[in-house]
């Protein structure tokens, strides 16, 4: 017997500036911030040098930080 598993859906990674693009913030701010410890989106390392985003946490963190009247 052969059990299928459905396929799961693939985890969509964006780079520094796809989530600059989603945030409105600069790259410039988005590398201070990393760098200062300040408020992001959590990272996934790659390798190296290579982060980035999961869109689910990018999601998540935006939402996070809409004041309580605008959710």
């Amino acid at each position: 017997m052969t059990v299928q598993h459905p396929r799961a859906r693939p985890i969509a990674l964006l780079t520094a500036q796809d989530l600059a693009d989603q945030t409105g913030m600069s790259m410039s701010t988005i590398y201070r911030k990393r760098s200062t410890g300040e408020s992001l989106p959590r990272a996934v390392k790659l390798g190296g040098h290579a982060v980035r985003w999961r869109q689910s946490d990018v999601d998540a963190w935006i939402e996070e930080q809409l004041e309580p009247q605008a959710r």
